[in-house]
């Protein structure tokens, strides 16, 4: 794990800017003790959007849903388990930016992402199955 930087002044730097640099879920994640190294592990062909995934600790993940394209509305992305190398069916998803639990998913997470270089982060707990 590392630091994380900012590319902007923190004084008097506006209320969002604050709310992500002081974002415990998402620090929590950045400090995890397994230390590995999120990795990209989904990219559109045209390179617009794209998915990243890190094992954690605890054995959940942590996963970023990216999109690139500055054009058009918001869109609905869909990031299958497998396409994020979760080997679950079901999991728990919270959504660390908004500090949510958003319950029990299968087989995936559709997330609506606005243009312009936005995201969404969410922690991912695997469900095992009890067969």
């Amino acid at each position: 794990s590392s630091g994380i930087n900012a590319e902007w002044p923190l004084r008097p730097g506006r209320q969002w800017q604050k709310d992500i640099l002081m974002n415990q879920e998402v620090i929590a994640v950045d400090q995890d003790p397994m230390g590995k190294q999120g990795v990209r592990v989904y990219q559109d062909a045209k390179k617009k959007h794209e998915y990243w995934s890190r094992e954690l600790a605890d054995g959940s993940y942590a996963v970023v849903m990216y999109r690139r394209d500055s054009s058009g509305l918001p869109k609905p992305y869909t990031a299958t388990f497998k396409q994020l190398m979760i080997k679950t069916k079901t999991a728990h998803v919270r959504d660390l930016f908004t500090h949510m639990d958003l319950g029990v998913y299968t087989d995936g997470i559709t997330a609506t992402l606005p243009p312009s270089g936005s995201c969404k982060m969410f922690k991912v707990t695997p469900i095992k199955s009890q067969f």
